[in-house]
């Protein structure tokens, strides 16, 4: 038998859920090479982020790279439901320079949002807040746009 500190047992006196990671993206700090959402498809070129032909603002593309970032659950729900109000997939490589792809799903059901991973079974419970930014931010992504020519 080990004699060990309170704090330790403080430490483990936690339900199963608060030990399991919130974050429904893994991709971390590596940058994404690939953005699909339902409504468009960014993909990265060199320094250059494109949306097919066009190039897109790196601010308003970074904006959203850091709301997915960001997301993550209030708490796990047993089901979630509802209708689709957001899908997005990101295509990052991972540690070993492979392309890992993530497909989160957000669906509403009555006044809650839950998100689910198309990798895992587990429904987590977002903030009404994080997904309105989140819309906000893939609704603000845009092209560069060119300063005319002077005469």
């Amino acid at each position: 038998i080990y004699k060990i500190g309170s704090d330790v047992g403080d430490a483990l006196d936690k339900s199963v859920d608060d030990f399991r990671g919130k974050k429904l993206f893994d991709f971390g700090f590596t940058e994404p090479a690939k953005i699909q959402t339902q409504n468009a498809t960014y993909t990265k070129s060199g320094e250059k982020w494109m949306s097919g032909s066009a190039e897109i603002d790196s601010i308003s593309i970074q904006g959203l790279i850091d709301k997915l970032r960001e997301l993550s659950a209030t708490k796990f729900a047993d089901v979630g439901g509802g209708s689709t109000v957001f899908e997005v997939t990101v295509t990052a490589n991972d540690s070993k320079n492979t392309p890992r792809t993530e497909k989160v799903t957000i669906t509403k059901n009555g006044d809650k949002y839950f998100a689910t991973r198309a990798s895992e079974p587990g429904v987590y419970e977002i903030d009404t807040k994080a997904v309105d930014e989140l819309q906000k931010a893939a609704s603000g992504v845009k092209p560069v746009t060119k300063a005319p020519a002077k005469k």
